[in-house]
């Protein structure tokens, strides 16, 4: 049987003894130290998520801005190709004008010319004519 002695009553003050100093010299410790730790994580973990949220945001605004780009691009290759068509249409037109100017010209000089060549060989008939004349009556 157990005896119920005064060694029993110093075991249970030793013990409890050890329990108070245990806790206050390692377990309280050793729960600050695990409470940092849990707050340091906690921390870390909302600064992942926050960056992570961060660099899908730029990821998003890069695509976007990627996108806006490649877009104005493409409006001004389209841009750039009307007005590349319509100043080779005024420069056709104008060509074509020019060409249409020299050409008039042309045949307003050979029609001066030609008039000229007709008064010239009219004036000369008459001479010619009197010429040809002249020689059948001689001849």
């Amino acid at each position: 049987m157990l005896d119920l002695n005064i060694t029993l009553l110093f075991q249970l003050v030793n013990f409890f003894i050890a329990v108070f100093l245990l806790n206050v010299l390692l377990i309280r410790p050793v729960r600050e130290i695990l409470k940092k730790r849990q707050q340091i994580v906690d921390t870390m973990a909302g600064d992942a998520e926050s960056f992570e949220s961060r660099a899908e945001q730029k990821l998003a605004d890069y695509d976007a801005q990627l996108k806006a780009a490649r877009q104005e691009a493409s409006l001004a290759r389209q841009t750039g190709r009307e007005e590349g068509i319509a100043e080779q249409h005024n420069l056709l037109a104008t060509a074509q004008n020019e060409a249409r100017a020299i050409v008039d010209q042309a045949r307003v000089s050979l029609q001066k010319e030609a008039d000229a060549t007709m008064a010239a060989l009219r004036s000369e008939v008459g001479t010619l004519s009197q010429k040809i004349a002249d020689r059948l009556v001689q001849g």
